[in-house]
């Protein structure tokens, strides 16, 4: 349609401008004396205005350069002339193309896919600008031309950029959850070629649609490629989902730990080192009755890098010999006496071991470095249960509620309406923090009676007593154990 508009526009144009012209020329006084012997028609003598003349040499420029690019088209661009032009072209083309990229950056999807189709006109590498131009309408939530868009991919001549093309293809179906398409797109290229990020994708397509077996039988690429793999969070994020399904599913198909080590042993071993694989790797073997390799694998990795999150780990082992365990977070503890994660393990370790007392000297150690730690408050609660002292328990169990629900920062100004945070440490909520700010509690104690009070510790106590005796699991116990967050935040 815009052609066809294109193309009226020019039928009607051109008679309008001849007109004007004629009557330009036709009053013009000046004199034009333009004599010689002129191809095809021979000798001749023009006489025009000046005007006239300006207009004719126009139209002969014109005339000429048309038929110099029919010859051109008919006869073939010389090499020099074709390499010239294509050249120019893509330069503009890359132009196009940066800018779509910071288009896309900039949030601005629709001018990004225009961009990118400009780009894609003359650019000598078309698979990465229809790419792109997908990407944007992805973004703008119109599937039916990312599709379309695609599908130019299969229909180009371009074969330098194809299988980075279909990588990036198969990153923004996976983006979608269009997970089914992705494998087969991965599957076709593997067979193409050998590309080691499109077998950590395929990875990622197998595990998403719990294609377990069929991930496990890609297990042997899969060690083949990590390693090959220039490492980031996204690659690091994609590792470890893949790795902890494979663990589940090994723990699954065998009673035994026998497939769980077999997948431990095709993990690369720069990942071996890894605290999240490591403690879904223990976990799993807890599960299928491995105590010894869990505890010894924790053990050694924390004997090797002191990692605090694998000490706290080491702490929820619910399975084998307890007194063993307590001399290893003691020898922990003494390897590293300033931590609040070593203190706090081996008060734990010592709860569990019914040692209330020493247990109760660490964890004031905790709580002296770092007064933010939740599950230190928590643990001397359950022990003031144990004692009979219900009233400290309470005290201590709502100083563990304050600081879990509190996420507020501790210095908080107002300017004009506005919070300035000048701190990010936690309200602390001390006898003397006697306010009430934006509508939250900073002093709960005078919200409770006595009579709330005695039924809490009661109930409390009951829960204390029977959590106890629990079982913990090393991801189950503290949720935000697998993740950087920070598990001392949380119950």
């Amino acid at each position: 349609m815009g052609r066809f508009l294109k193309t009226i526009g020019w039928i009607i144009l051109i008679p309008i401008l001849a007109i004007l012209l004629f009557f330009v020329v036709k009053d013009d006084t000046g004199q034009v004396l333009i004599t010689g012997s002129f191809p095809i028609i021979g000798p001749k003598t023009i006489h025009t205005t000046i005007v006239g003349g300006l207009l004719l040499a126009a139209v002969s420029i014109l005339i000429i350069y048309v038929v110099i690019r029919l010859i051109i088209t008919i006869i073939r661009t010389p090499k020099i002339m074709r390499h010239f032009r294509l050249n120019r072209r893509a330069r503009i083309a890359d132009k196009q193309f940066a800018e779509a990229e910071l288009a896309l950056l900039e949030n601005r999807p629709k001018v990004a896919e225009d961009l990118f189709l400009l780009a894609a006109k003359g650019s000598k590498s078309k698979n990465l600008c229809y790419v792109g131009a997908a990407r944007a309408a992805q973004l703008s939530g119109n599937m039916e031309k990312r599709d379309r868009y695609l599908r130019e991919i299969d229909l180009s001549d371009s074969e330098h950029d194809r299988e980075l093309a279909e990588v990036q293809r198969a990153e923004l179906l996976l983006e979608a959850d269009e997970n089914e398409k992705a494998e087969l797109l991965l599957n076709t290229l593997l067979e193409r070629e050998k590309n080691h990020y499109a077998t950590l994708l395929l990875a990622v397509a197998l595990q998403k649609q719990g294609k377990n077996e069929a991930l496990f039988r890609l297990l042997p690429n899969l060690q083949k490629a990590l390693p090959r793999l220039t490492p980031s969070e996204e690659i690091d994020q994609y590792t470890e989902n893949v790795y902890k399904a494979l663990f589940e599913y090994a723990s699954q198909i065998s009673k035994d730990s026998d497939q769980l080590r077999l997948v431990w042993g095709r993990l690369p071993k720069h990942l071996q080192h890894e605290p999240a694989l490591l403690i879904a790797y223990a976990n799993r073997l807890l599960d299928v009755g491995d105590t010894k390799r869990a505890e010894e694998i924790l053990r050694k990795e924390i004997n090797r890098s002191h990692n605090e999150m694998l000490i706290l780990a080491y702490g929820h082992l619910y399975r084998g010999d307890q007194q063993k365990l307590l001399h290893h977070a003691k020898k922990f503890n003494a390897d590293v006496p300033d931590s609040a994660i070593t203190q706090y393990t081996l008060a734990h370790m010592l709860f569990r071991n019914q040692q209330y007392d020493e247990a109760m000297t660490h964890l004031q150690k905790t709580i002296q470095l770092d007064p933010q730690f939740v599950k230190a408050y928590r643990l001397i609660g359950e022990i003031k249960l144990i004692q009979n002292d219900d009233k400290s328990a309470l005290e201590f169990f709502k100083e563990a509620m304050a600081l879990a629900f509190d996420e507020r920062p501790k210095d908080v100004k107002r300017v004009d309406g506005d919070l300035l945070i000048s701190s990010v440490d936690k309200i602390s909520h001390k006898k003397g923090d006697e306010e009430i700010a934006d509508g939250e509690f900073s002093n709960a104690k005078e919200n409770v009676n006595k009579e709330d009070q005695q039924e809490k510790a009661s109930t409390t106590q009951e829960e204390g007593i029977n959590a106890s005796h629990e079982s913990e699991d090393l991801g189950e116990q503290d949720p935000h154990i697998n993740n950087n967050y920070d598990p001392r935040r949380h119950l």
